[in-house]
Parts: structure tokens; C-alpha cells; sequence
């Protein structure tokens, strides 16, 4: 805006068009990051809060379900035995962003192991997998 634009305008309205026109860009404008103690505190809270993260994992509690908790805590796994077949529960709580849960019933163990194999977490946490795998296969040889 011009000087004399500035200079039609009533009071209020010079008044926010000039500190528009010559405000100064602070540093501190654009998003940051956290600091280290901030983000220790709220990975922190992250911890406390995720037993009720996977609380209601799967409401069965009769014989033959097991959960799985990843070391991070932040995915589990529960497993059941149905008349249908493995019954799995998988519930993703992170630090930030989604919380997500997935049931997936298997009917054979074909079908198990080619998800197994393309199971994103098998990459993050080889032995939650490997467990998670040997539980289902000993699902799956009480049924042959």
C-alpha cells in the first residue's frame, strides 16, 4: 500500500495498515521443533498412557487368547481361538498422529504366514513377529 492510500483510510484502519507494512518478521514465526525436554515429557506421558492405550484388547478372555505388546508399547497384538479360525487384533498407538486397530480372522495357515510376511511391524520388531508367528502356527497344528 501507498503512503497515500494509508492516508484516505480512517483511523483504525491507518492505524493496521501501517503496522502491517512495516512489520517485522520474527524469527520464532515459523513452526518449531520440540526441545529435548518437552519431548522427553511427552514421550513420557506416552508410556504412562499406553496400558489404556490397549485396554479392551479384544473382551474375549477365554482360554487360548494371548496379547502381545511390542517393546515400545506402541502396537499389540491379541490373538484368539474361534470356531472360524485365528482370530487377530491389531492396535497401533503412536506418540502422535492416528490411533488405528484392525481385526483380521485367518482361516488356514497359508493365508497367516503370507500376512505375516508382509507385516510392516516384522521390520520394527522381529521378535514381537517371530512370537506372533509361533503362536499362530501353534493355532493352526491343534487344528490339523
Amino acid at each position: 500500500m501507498d503512503p497515500d492510500d494509508i492516508a484516505a483510510l480512517n483511523g483504525s484502519q491507518r492505524s493496521a495498515a501501517f503496522r502491517e507494512q512495516h512489520r517485522k518478521l520474527d524469527p520464532i514465526d515459523a513452526p518449531r521443533d520440540l526441545g529435548p525436554k518437552r519431548r522427553a515429557l511427552r514421550d513420557q506421558r506416552h508410556r504412562n498412557n499406553v496400558a489404556d492405550c490397549h485396554v479392551g484388547l479384544l473382551k474375549t478372555g477365554g482360554q487360548g487368547t494371548c496379547v502381545l505388546i511390542s517393546c515400545g508399547g506402541t502396537v499389540a497384538f491379541a490373538i484368539a481361538r474361534t470356531p472360524k479360525g485365528l482370530l487377530i487384533e491389531k492396535r497401533v498407538c503412536p506418540s502422535t498422529g492416528p490411533r488405528t486397530s484392525h481385526a483380521m480372522l485367518f482361516e488356514d495357515r497359508t493365508t497367516f504366514d503370507r500376512w505375516c510376511d508382509i507385516e510392516p511391524t516384522r521390520s520394527e520388531d522381529p521378535l514381537l513377529c517371530d512370537l506372533l508367528r509361533s503362536r499362530g502356527h501353534e493355532f493352526f497344528a491343534g487344528q490339523d
